[in-house]
């Protein structure tokens, strides 16, 4: 009860949150009706970022990393009985730590990460006029 109970508090709600997110993410792709570098072309930046990893399988490694940092600091100061304006500085800044560690593990798996996911196809080309995935063999040239 302790866990859901720290799951339910700040800091640790925003990655619980962002966790449910990326778990209804990847039922689809275990379904095989999302590919999982859908999300590449729609954030370049975060695929260079990551060193051509995945931004879909990035973005879950650093939801989870920062959850469970964020997760066992929330039991950790519990333990402690951290009360109070040290309590809520304590944190905001479990909050800025477990971000920074998800970052840097990120990161350190980004290399292996590439790796395992070098032989799957890019992202779809999307439409830009509505966002649906472009097939440029469903137009036809105008003569």
């Amino acid at each position: 009860m302790e866990v859901i109970g720290a799951a339910a508090r700040f800091p640790t709600v925003i990655f619980t949150s962002a966790l449910v997110v990326a778990l209804c993410f990847w039922f689809p792709v275990l379904l095989g009706r999302v590919g999982v570098r859908d999300f590449d072309a729609d954030a370049p930046a975060l695929a260079r970022a990551f060193g051509g990893a995945p931004v879909a399988v990035a973005a879950s490694v650093v939801t989870v990393s920062g959850w469970l940092v964020s997760l066992a600091g929330m039991l950790v100061m519990e333990w402690i009985g951290v009360t109070g304006f040290g309590a809520a500085l304590a944190r905001v800044m479990l909050l800025a730590l477990s971000t920074l560690a998800a970052w840097a593990v990120a990161h350190a798996l980004a290399g292996p990460v590439t790796k395992l996911f070098r032989h799957q196809p890019g992202p779809r080309q999307r439409d830009l006029a509505n966002g649906t995935p472009f097939d440029p063999g469903s137009r036809r040239a105008r003569r």
